[in-house]
């Protein structure tokens, strides 16, 4: 495998350095290997499931494309179980972090990748929808040492890792996937809490490559998205760092409807970035060839082109060195992987109070489903993303509690349904809800439904309320009225039954919250 030099390189192959190629349909995979046969393209995104493509790609590249899939949960489609960042922090042992990358990287490396846009390093500040799963900590030390963990499993792979979202600054709620979204974080704000994983990392020679954020940061740059500002671009270069920048994908609302795409790329270039995400649903030559005209236009120079080609170049070359050594996942690896479904559950209760029921009550559990579920099939948002799941729960309930009363109540719930559950619940001694929130992008919220907080609230005021069990993110318990003990177990399947288990005594609660919630 040849390594390339900038020197020898057209425009075009330089603009195609800068350049990464969604490949996504069977055009765009054609245009795709025409421009990695000229040499003319910097990195490619393939889903794990196309096959066919990633073959198609390896095949014509003889020099070092980086090739990357994004694996913030885990490797796509691999039958281990999801994991997020959030269900990890609450495990709060190194040991959790390393494993989880090792799944990573084994399989990814063995499907064809050489890296991935991860961790993510933002810090949180606030219950920031759809991105809270994706958080370490609200703790810069922490995050920091978290996803030095991660990175130093995939640099001894030869795997490449990304810092994201830079420069962070999630400090207002909402969800730049849909609408364009701003902070008010000072530069100075930043360097003292956004900016110290970064920081962190680059001491540590472990952040080859970051991934910018859309938001605007008004006290910084308030006419210009934080991707084309050359302001908000130039604190990490002031920083001393020289790696590749990527941009986040242009496909996001936050950018599109104020920039469109036909000069976009340019400016994003032209800020200080090194490779830019077209839109995923623009045709790959069609995006290329608004990236060359920009180049044509002066929207961005020569300087800019090579100092941005070179770093990418270097990049590629870095990641062709083969390692003296890959890890390889073992069974041990897999046990231990398998129990952070079990040790991340956490639990909160009052004072002196055990997170064990008392067995000699008997119970009623109401378990929130999404609307479409029925109990003779499954649910389907939530199946499809298969990670919340009502049966479940249902079986391990009545496998531990062989008396206990079951309801199903829908996430937004009839009146009938509401007065189901609330006069069922005074046939019983006390009553345990089940709740969940579903996350995803362009989903706008991941909290409760207003209708199940009433729910919620109105068996709290009974006092018949006696455990919350809560699955997704945490901050969406901070309306509910007070509850004396609250499970929380995360987005892992598995913590769900475990989170049962706590509640009935048999295991201990272990894991602890990895942000500060507000609990009433």
């Amino acid at each position: 495998m040849q390594q390339l030099k900038l020197e020898n390189l057209t425009t075009e192959q330089k603009l195609g350095m800068l350049y990464c190629s969604r490949c996504n349909t069977d055009e765009n995979l054609e245009y795709t290997v025409e421009l990695i046969k000229k040499h003319a393209l910097g990195s490619v995104q393939i889903a794990p499931h196309k096959k066919e493509y990633m073959r198609r790609v390896r095949e014509a590249a003889d020099y070092p494309l980086l090739i990357i899939c994004d694996t913030e949960s885990g490797f796509p489609g691999s039958e281990k179980q999801p994991m997020s960042l959030m269900a990890l922090s609450a495990c709060n042992k190194p040991e959790f972090f390393e494993v989880f990358a090792k799944a990573i990287v084994t399989e990814a490396r063995a499907a064809g990748y050489n890296g991935t846009w991860g961790p993510v390093v933002d810090v949180l500040n606030c219950n920031s929808p759809c991105s809270v799963f994706r958080h370490f900590s609200d703790d810069p030390d922490r995050v920091g040492k978290g996803a030095e963990v991660m990175c130093k499993v995939y640099a001894r792979n030869g795997y490449m890792s990304c810092g994201k979202h830079y420069p962070g600054g999630c400090d207002k709620p909402f969800d730049d996937h849909m609408a364009p979204t701003s902070s008010g974080c000072t530069a100075e704000m930043l360097k003292e809490r956004d900016l110290r994983p970064y920081q962190y990392l680059m001491d540590r020679d472990l952040l080859p490559s970051i991934m910018t954020s859309h938001r605007v940061f008004e006290q910084i740059d308030p006419d210009n998205s934080g991707t084309i500002s050359p302001k908000v671009q130039g604190l990490i270069r002031d920083m001393g760092w020289n790696g590749v920048c990527f941009t986040d994908s242009f496909a996001m609302l936050s950018v599109l409807q104020k920039y469109g795409e036909e000069k976009v790329l340019g400016l994003a270039i032209a800020a200080g970035n090194d490779i830019v995400l077209p839109n995923y649903r623009t045709r790959t030559e069609d995006s290329f060839h608004h990236l060359m005209q920009n180049y044509a236009d002066g929207i961005f120079s020569e300087e800019r082109l090579n100092e941005s080609a070179k770093r990418v170049i270097d990049l590629q070359n870095r990641l062709a060195q083969i390692p003296e050594a890959v890890d390889v996942f073992t069974a041990e690896d897999q046990v231990l992987y398998d129990s952070i479904a079990k040790e991340c559950v956490t639990a909160v209760t009052d004072a002196g109070l055990s997170p064990a029921l008392d067995p000699n009550k008997s119970k009623l559990f109401i378990i929130l489903t999404d609307n479409s579920f029925a109990v003779d099939k499954d649910a389907m948002e939530t199946a499809t993303s298969e990670w919340y799941r009502p049966h479940r729960i249902a079986e391990k309930i009545k496998e531990i509690y062989p008396d206990a009363g079951i309801e199903f109540l829908p996430e937004f719930p009839s009146h009938n349904d509401n007065q189901r559950v609330l006069v069922a619940s005074t046939e019983y001694d006390e009553t345990i809800f089940v709740s969940f929130c579903v996350t995803n992008a362009y989903l706008g919220t991941d909290g409760l439904t207003r209708r199940a907080e009433a729910v919620i609230n109105a068996l709290s005021l009974t006092g018949n309320l006696t455990a919350l069990l809560h699955f997704g993110n945490p901050f969406a318990v901070e309306e509910l009225f007070h509850i004396p003990r609250i499970v929380f177990g995360y987005d892992i399947p598995d913590a769900q039954l475990y989170a049962i288990d706590v509640l009935a005594g048999t295991i201990p609660a272990n894991g602890t919250l990895p942000f500060k919630v507000n609990l009433k």
